[in-house]
C-alpha cells in the first residue's frame, strides 16, 4: 500500500515536472523580462514596468499600430531586435502605410549592415510622408554608404526643394560633391551650414578637400584645423558622456518616453483621465522629456482647467528658457486654446532666439491669420519666413497672408510658386484655382 502511494506521488511530480517543460518551452519569457533577469534590481524593476505597459497596450489595442510601435520600440532599445522587427511588421500589416514602421526597420537593416533593404524601407517611408525632412536624409546616407552617390545627390536635391534650411541634407549633399568632383557646389553648400552653425563638425573636413581641388589652399588648411579642434572636442565630450553615464537614467528616459507614446494613444481615442495619469508617470520618471508638460497643458485646457494649464506652460517656459522647440510648442497650445496674448508672447520670443530663422515668423503669421488679427502685420511676418526660407509651405502661408490683406496679385504670385515647389499638394493647387478666379 506505501509503496503505492509513494508511486502515485511520483507520478504526480513528474506530471508536474513535465507540464512545466511543456510550459516553459510554449509560453517564454518576454524578451523584456530576460533582459531584465540580467539587470540590476533598480533597472529590472523598470524593464517589468516597460514589459507590462507594452503587453497591457497591445492587449487592450491589438489593432492599433502605434501600440505595436511603442512595444517595438522598448524591445529594440533592450536589444530585442528580432522581436522588435515582429512588432513592426504587424504594425505595417495593420496599416501599410504606417511611416514610422518602414523607418524603423530600416533603422535595423542599417544597424545589420543590410543597405539596400535599409534604402528600401527609408525609401518607401518618405513616399509616404513627401515632406519628411529627415527620411530623405537618412536615405542618402544609406546611399551614400552604398556607393550610390549620384542618386543619393538626387534624393538631396529634392530635399533642399521642399526644406532649403535643412543643415543635414546640405552638409550630406556637399559632402558627395567632392567626390562627384562639383567643387565649387560643394563649397556653396558647406559654406551655408558652417555660416548657420560654425560647430558643425563634419563639414569643414569635405569643405577644406573642395578649397584644396579648387587651389584655395591657405583657405583649405584653415578649415582643416577648425576641424581637427572640432573632432578633439567632440571625442573629448564623448569620453566624459561615458564616464557620467549610468544605465538607470538611460532606462528611465526611455519608459518615460513609452508612457508618452501610450498616453498620445488613448488621448487620440478619447480617454484624457487614463492619458494624463501616463503622462504623469512619464514626467515622475524623466522630468526632462519636454513633450510631455505642453501635452498635460493641452488635457487641462481641454478639461477645462484653465488655471492648471497655464501654470504648468509656464513652469514648462521657465524650465526651457533657451529652448526653441519649448516656445513654439507652447504657443502652439495657447493658440488651440484662444490665448492670443500668450501665444503671441512665445511666438516673438521664438522670433528673438532665432531671427535668421522662418518658424517663427510663420508661426505668428499664423496666429494673427487664424485669429483674423493685424493683416498687415501677418503679411510682413509671411514675406520675412520666405526671405528666410524659400520653402513651399510658406510661400503657401504668403499667400494666405496677402489675399487676407487685400493684395491679390502677391497672393497669386505666392501660390504660384508653392504649386510650383510642390505641385503634387492639393492644398496649393486649391489655393491657386481659387486665387485665378478672384476679380
Amino acid at each position: 500500500m506505501r509503496k503505492r502511494f509513494w508511486a502515485a506521488c511520483a507520478a504526480v511530480l513528474l506530471i508536474g515536472v513535465l507540464f512545466r517543460v511543456v510550459w516553459d518551452w510554449t509560453h517564454p519569457p518576454s524578451p523584456l523580462l530576460q533582459v531584465a533577469a540580467d539587470a540590476a534590481p533598480e533597472v529590472a524593476e523598470l524593464l517589468r514596468e516597460a514589459n507590462q505597459l507594452a503587453q497591457d497596450t497591445v492587449a487592450i489595442f491589438p489593432d492599433d499600430p502605434y501600440a505595436w510601435d511603442v512595444m517595438g520600440q522598448l524591445l529594440g532599445r533592450f536589444g530585442k531586435t528580432e522581436e522588435a522587427a515582429q512588432c513592426w511588421e504587424k504594425a505595417l500589416e495593420l496599416d501599410p502605410n504606417f511611416a514610422v514602421g518602414y523607418q524603423s526597420l530600416g533603422n535595423l537593416a542599417l544597424e545589420r549592415g543590410e543597405l539596400k533593404k535599409a534604402a528600401e524601407y527609408y525609401r518607401k517611408a518618405w513616399e509616404l510622408q513627401r515632406d519628411s525632412s529627415v527620411y530623405p536624409v537618412q536615405l542618402a546616407e544609406v546611399l551614400i554608404q552604398d556607393g550610390q552617390l549620384e542618386e543619393a545627390r538626387q534624393v538631396l536635391t529634392e530635399c533642399l526643394r521642399r526644406h532649403p534650411r535643412s543643415l543635414p541634407a546640405r552638409a550630406l549633399l556637399g559632402q558627395i560633391l567632392v567626390p562627384l568632383k562639383d567643387y565649387s557646389a560643394a563649397c556653396e553648400h558647406l559654406m551655408y551650414v558652417i555660416t548657420a552653425n560654425p560647430d558643425y563638425t563634419n563639414a569643414y573636413y569635405p569643405l577644406s578637400t573642395a578649397l584644396s581641388r579648387l587651389g584655395q589652399t591657405e583657405e583649405a588648411r584653415k578649415y582643416l584645423a577648425r576641424f581637427q579642434e572640432l573632432k578633439r572636442r567632440d571625442e573629448q565630450r564623448h569620453r566624459m558622456s561615458l564616464k557620467t553615464e549610468t544605465q538607470l537614467p538611460a532606462v528611465r528616459a526611455a519608459l518615460a518616453r513609452a508612457y508618452l507614446l501610450v498616453a498620445k494613444i488613448y488621448i487620440a481615442r478619447g480617454d484624457v483621465a487614463t492619458g494624463e495619469r501616463l503622462l504623469k508617470r512619464g514626467q515622475e520618471l524623466n522630468p526632462d522629456e519636454e513633450e510631455i508638460p505642453p501635452l498635460l497643458a493641452w488635457l487641462y485646457f481641454k478639461t477645462g482647467r484653465e488655471n492648471e494649464a497655464v501654470t504648468t506652460l509656464q513652469n514648462y517656459l521657465q524650465k526651457h528658457q533657451g529652448s526653441l522647440e519649448a516656445q513654439m510648442a507652447a504657443g502652439r497650445v495657447f493658440a488651440e486654446f484662444k490665448r492670443f496674448e500668450d501665444a503671441e508672447a512665445a511666438y516673438r520670443r521664438a522670433i528673438e532666439m532665432t531671427p535668421l530663422e522662418a518658424g517663427g515668423y510663420a508661426a505668428l503669421a499664423s496666429l494673427y491669420i487664424t485669429a483674423g488679427r493685424r493683416p498687415f502685420d501677418a503679411h510682413v511676418l509671411a514675406l520675412r519666413a520666405v526671405a528666410r526660407e524659400p520653402a513651399p509651405q510658406f510661400f503657401f502661408l504668403l499667400a494666405l497672408a496677402a489675399e487676407r490683406d487685400g493684395d491679390t496679385p502677391a497672393a497669386l504670385a505666392a501660390a504660384r510658386e508653392a504649386a510650383r515647389l510642390d505641385p503634387t499638394n492639393d492644398q496649393y493647387q486649391r489655393l491657386l484655382e481659387s486665387l485665378r478666379r478672384t476679380p
